[in-house]
């Protein structure tokens, strides 16, 4: 671990901002800026960004930055889900960015950037400069990057620990109604295999999860959503997933798929491989095609059958859905909404072929459109107006619903990400401030 008496030549003023007695909160919101602005221009650079997991949100702002002006600037490249993101979060080394490679603040910089870790990446640091940085100036760094960690681990960690707690409410519910479930997970450390089974949107791969993190909460957990078809290729796959999901458990989905080779392999591979870890084979409600006699042994060696929402006991659906639109207000900072008996009763008559996943959908839509402090029926009402929220499915032909559709998602993004500044939105977004006000006047953002 890098300590601080290292670097003996640190200003006075920076110095006591890193010995300040401020913790947890108290210290990421009034500290943190400030320490970040000395450092910056202590070693000299020509700007750098402190970018965090925002409280009880699934996304990322912000924190600290320095040399950019009110303006502020976006690095486009570090978008989530990159490949520059990924290798990002997932790197124990510093990561550094070209100048001539990628679009920088800077004419003439290079980028250095440090993930920044809790229990999990939360975020980075990223500076800009001219010179190539020095091992005081990255040590510092990284001390810094480990500092914000701890720091945030005191109070947004917590904090983000009850969201997910909340956030399983409406499944932990549901999970009540499962009639075998209990059963399953008593012989699931025996047997080591669960089959789930279920119409689509029913949440067998978070049960799946759910299961496993219950069970084997330190265990990796790797999900796979499709297999070769060479059967060569498939017996190499499975060889490096066992690998990599070692004693923990391994995922697949849509095993309804497999032909009749893949089952054999499969189930060859199950039966004498060694494996240590766990299996969980998930499929639909009922499984048609030819199935090998020993994959159906496998299949039904320790299964869970998921009802469908439609088949559930009215008082105990309206407990989801109020659970649901308590969860999804929260996630949208929209905490003040009411949902009308009329917009209940409206959710509680709708038949959800995709289950869990539509009716997420529906109640979303009805919290980011409705223009009151009620979501009543009529904001439920699919294809309503222009403002629908979800893209259209893929047989839905009507692209100006689907591109404005789009637009409000990333732009509802946006506005979360960047509290609502316009000029930062706008570069986010690649487009101008006068396109991004009357695109929102459009949509009914403002």
């Amino acid at each position: 671990m890098i300590k601080f008496k290292q670097f003996h030549s640190m200003p006075l003023h920076t110095a006591s901002l890193f010995a300040s007695t401020q913790t947890g909160k108290e210290w990421m919101e009034t500290v943190l800026p400030a320490l970040w602005a000395e450092l910056c221009t202590e070693f000299g650079l020509f700007c750098g960004v402190v970018v965090l997991k925002a409280e009880d949100e699934d996304s990322f702002y912000e924190s600290a930055s320095f040399g950019y002006g009110e303006d502020g600037f976006y690095y486009s490249f570090l978008n989530r889900g990159s490949a520059e993101w990924d290798k990002l979060m997932s790197s124990k080394m510093p990561v550094s960015f070209s100048g001539k490679e990628f679009p920088l603040f800077g004419k003439t910089t290079d980028a250095l950037s440090i993930r920044i870790v809790s229990e999990e990446s939360i975020g980075f640091l990223l500076v800009e400069s001219e010179e190539a940085n020095s091992f005081a100036t990255i040590a510092l760094l990284s001390l810094f990057a480990e500092k914000i960690g701890k720091e945030w681990g005191k109070t947004l960690a917590p904090s983000f620990a009850r969201q997910t707690s909340e956030a399983d409410t409406s499944y932990r519910f549901f999970r009540e109604e499962i009639p075998n479930l209990s059963s399953a997970i008593e012989h699931f450390e025996s047997k080591k295999i669960v089959s789930i089974f279920g119409a689509p949107g029913s949440g067998k791969k978070t049960l799946a999860k759910w299961i496993h993190h219950s069970i084997h909460p330190e265990a990796p957990i790797l999900v796979v959503e499709s297999v070769p078809d060479h059967f060569g290729k498939f017996e190499k796959a499975l060889t490096e997933w066992g690998k990599e999901s070692r004693s923990g458990s391994l995922v697949f989905t849509n095993v309804q798929t497999f032909s009749l080779g893949q089952q054999q392999i499969l189930s060859d591979w199950w039966s004498k491989s060694g494996f240590e870890g766990s299996l969980f084979l998930l499929g639909p409600a009922e499984i048609g095609g030819e199935i090998l006699p020993e994959f159906q042994q496998i299949l039904r060696n320790n299964s869970v059958y998921l009802p469908s929402l439609s088949f559930l006991p009215k008082p105990f659906f309206a407990r989801i859905i109020q659970s649901i639109f308590l969860e999804l207000c929260l996630q949208q900072n929209r905490s003040g909404l009411l949902l009308s008996e009329g917009g209940e009763k409206a959710l509680l008559g709708k038949v959800y072929n995709e289950n869990f996943v539509e009716l997420r959908n529906t109640i979303l839509s009805g919290i980011l459109t409705c223009r009151s402090q009620i979501v009543d029926a009529s904001d439920l009402e699919v294809g309503r107006s222009r403002m629908d929220l979800e893209i259209p499915d893929a047989e839905d032909l009507d692209l100006r619903r689907g591109i404005e559709a789009l637009e409000r998602q990333k732009i509802l993004l946006a506005m979360r990400i960047f509290s609502g500044n316009q000029i930062r939105m706008a570069k986010a977004l690649g487009i101008s401030r006068g396109s991004l006000q009357y695109k929102m006047k459009q949509l009914g953002l403002m």
